[in-house]
């Protein structure tokens, strides 16, 4: 798992498939405490909106990809990255 400040995003380490994302993700929403508040999916792509104590965040997962990350549009969502990464120990 990686923090990358350049490109705003915080790698989860998540084994999932498109078709069981939504069930195996709920235990990284639990331990980071997001908030999901909307979802939208694609062919291999679901893209979730979530917030962190008020910051919105995307929770993104790409199937051929096979990857999972929290990504930020802005320095508040930068600096809840870094703050995620440390605390939850990643």
């Amino acid at each position: 798992m990686a923090f990358d400040a350049q490109n705003g995003s915080l790698m989860l380490p998540l084994k999932t498939r498109w078709e069981s994302f939504a069930e195996d993700v709920q235990p990284w929403l639990q331990r980071l405490e997001l908030k999901v508040v909307k979802q939208e999916t694609g062919a291999d792509r679901h893209q979730w909106f979530v917030e962190f104590e008020g910051t919105k965040l995307r929770l993104e997962y790409e199937d051929l990809a096979d990857a999972t990350w929290l990504a930020a549009d802005d320095d508040e969502g930068l600096e809840v990255l870094a703050f995620l990464a440390g605390w939850a120990g990643l």
